[in-house]
């Protein structure tokens, strides 16, 4: 091939791109021209398509009310909630000035002793108690007579009652 066959060859090929490049870019501005239009959506087809979804479509003041009716709802489950926090504050109270007096006589073991406190609401659990008694050796100073407690007390305070001397 002779030099001036290359370059028709050179240019045909350089007409032949530029001219599929126009195409294509054009072509491609057609399409996003179409996919840009947009289609007017019915209320019938949202509806339905609502429906499929298993949804639904309520006005702005629909939702404004639902909206104000789910806060006054929290509010006030807020408020019981206090409410009943507050009365179970006072339960305690009312518990710890519940007073009781302890009897203790001669010929009764600590584990007697414990029963009662239990028995009457002083304590939770005489056997705790009793090992208390018995671990810390308070068992041999727990004096006879009458012991005032409260519900409430710990087992040090119990103890230093009932071991006092009189």
């Amino acid at each position: 091939m002779s030099k001036v066959g290359f370059q028709a060859f050179a240019a045909g090929m350089i007409v032949a791109t530029s001219v599929m490049g126009a195409s294509y870019f054009l072509e491609n501005n057609q399409k996003s021209a179409e996919q840009s239009v947009q289609k007017e959506v019915t209320d019938a087809q949202v509806k339905n398509y609502l429906s499929k979804k298993g949804q639904l479509a309520i006005s702005n003041e629909e939702y404004d009310d639902l909206k104000n009716q789910k806060e006054k709802l929290l509010i006030e489950q807020k408020n019981n909630q206090v409410n009943k926090t507050e009365q179970n504050k006072e339960q305690p109270k009312e518990q710890e000035k519940k007073k009781y007096t302890l009897m203790i006589r001669k010929g009764m073991s600590t584990s007697d002793v414990s029963n009662l406190l239990q028995a009457n609401g002083i304590i939770a659990s005489s056997k705790d108690f009793n090992q208390f008694l018995i671990k810390g050796n308070y068992h041999t100073k727990v004096q006879l007579g009458d012991f005032e407690v409260v519900q409430g007390m710990n087992f040090q305070q119990i103890t230093a009652v009932i071991t006092k001397n009189k």
